[in-house]
């Protein structure tokens, strides 16, 4: 059985086999296959090195990547295959290069900028969607601006990817700001999840300390002047 709390799961699952090197091709190309791939205009890829081949891929597909920028202090990046030379490509997906090759994105353009899949890794996921990460909650506060500022709804499918092994038989703990997935990716395919929880509506403001709105551009920019003056106390 589980821990109930996110911390001792974390501890207890950390010793879980993830993918070996060589398998994080095999697993691009099998989101590849995916309708909920091949149909998206506009992806949202996690920036962790393990998913570059799946930024990579998506730019070669000729499709649209957003990343966050590290910490999302600066919030979002936009890249486009245009301009980006073939050998580049990879330099261009890293967190060093988003700067560089991407074009960062203010909240305000964020409505026109509708996200139709959205791609991460996790420690571990249940059966009922619930997925734990590595504990800084970038991936939940990253759907939550962008559902916040009308980019993703409720509807929006979750790819997590990782190896077999990551998918556990019961339930993870979970908080109200965490978001749930759709299908979990490993080499062998795609195993379907259904959630009964509604997915997190937008910023949980009242969960958020007040460094945190002020140290991250987005959340600065959504929180508008009422909520940003008191941020400052």
């Amino acid at each position: 059985m589980l821990p109930s709390t996110k911390e001792e799961a974390r501890r207890q699952l950390s010793s879980l086999p993830g993918l070996a090197r060589a398998e994080w091709g095999r697993l691009a190309q099998g989101l590849r296959r995916l309708p909920w791939y091949r149909e998206a205009q506009r992806l949202l890829v996690c920036p962790v090195p393990g998913l570059a081949q799946i930024r990579i891929n998506a730019l070669v597909d000729g499709k649209e990547l957003l990343v966050a920028g590290a910490g999302l202090k600066e919030g979002f990046y936009r890249l486009r295959r245009q301009g980006i030379p073939f050998p580049e490509l990879a330099a261009a997906v890293s967190a060093a290069g988003l700067a560089r090759y991407g074009q960062r994105l203010d909240v305000r353009d964020l409505p026109g900028q509708a996200v139709d899949l959205l791609v991460t890794d996790a420690l571990a996921v249940g059966p009922d969607g619930s997925r734990l990460g590595d504990g800084q909650g970038h991936f939940d506060l990253a759907y939550a601006i962008l559902r916040q500022a009308g980019a993703v709804d409720a509807s929006t499918p979750v790819v997590a990817v990782g190896s077999p092994d990551q998918l556990v038989a019961e339930a993870l703990p979970q908080d109200p700001w965490d978001v749930a997935v759709d299908g979990w990716l490993s080499p062998p395919g795609l195993v379907a999840l259904s959630h009964g929880r509604p997915q997190p509506a937008g910023v949980l403001w009242d969960f958020l300390p007040a460094r945190a709105i002020r140290r991250k551009r987005p959340l600065w920019q959504l929180a508008g002047p009422e909520r940003g003056r008191s941020a400052h106390g």
